[in-house]
This record gives structure tokens, sequence and C-alpha cells, in this order.
């Protein structure tokens, strides 16, 4: 396992390339991110699901073939943990993103508690192994 999540501007640290779920069900593309900063962005709250996007979390069940999109929405294995602002968030979907091969998603609760700001760290670990840090706005 090698997680690793995507930031915004493709450096690998920054804000990441972090969506508000809600906004996403409306088919409204909006970042987790200072207002203005992008279009539709800004800062989630705690109780909002955002859908991280990264790679690198290994084995999903059913499995999906090498460079194939996924039918339905393949599970990892291994449940990552991730922590905003240092506080555990609850997650509700580790999986393989349905749009994209090979490109994974893990969709979270914001923690009540999480500090406010327009960079608070965002950081998954999975089968020991901790991924780079991005960031996001909170409210």
């Amino acid at each position: 396992l090698s997680p690793g999540l995507i930031a915004a501007n493709a450096s690998g640290a920054g804000q990441g390339a972090i969506l508000n779920d809600k906004d996403a069900n409306r088919g409204v593309q909006s970042l987790v991110a200072p207002v203005g900063s992008a279009p539709n962005a800004h800062p989630a709250a705690a109780g909002d699901v955002i859908e991280i996007y990264g790679t690198g979390l290994g084995a999903v069940t059913p499995p999906v073939p090498t460079g194939m999109r996924p039918q339905g929405l393949p599970q990892t294995v291994t449940k990552p943990t991730v922590t905003i602002g240092g506080i555990p968030a609850t997650v509700s979907f580790s999986g393989l993103a349905s749009c994209c091969v090979g490109l994974n998603q893990v969709n979270v609760v914001v923690p009540a508690g999480t500090p406010s700001g327009n960079a608070v760290p965002v950081v998954l670990s999975i089968g020991g192994v901790t991924s780079n840090t991005v960031t996001i706005a909170v409210q």
C-alpha cells in the first residue's frame, strides 16, 4: 500500500482535490476550499460528507481488472483511517471512484470539533502507511 492524496494543483501538497458530497449529489462539483478560490468552492462544516480522492489504497472487492473502470462500488479490502485537523473522521466509503480507472475515493464525515480555517490538514492512513497531507477549508 502506498496511499497518496491528490492535491488540486497536482503538487501533492496544499489544497486537496476534495469535493463536497451534497453538492456532487446535485450534479455540482464544489471543491472544499475557501470561497472564491475555485468555481463553486466553499468550506465544509461539521457533519458534511466530503469525497477525498487519491491512489494506492490497495486491493478492492470485488476485484476490478487493471485498466478497467469499476462497475458498482468496489470497496477497499483494508479500511483506511482519516484525520481532519488531527481529529478522526468517520469513513463511510472507501473504494474505487466510478468515474475513472484506478482512482480511489474515500468519503468521510467532517467530525464535530474540527478546527476552522482555510488550510485544515487532511491525512489518510491505511495498512500502517500514512499519505501525504493536503488541506481543506472548514467553517
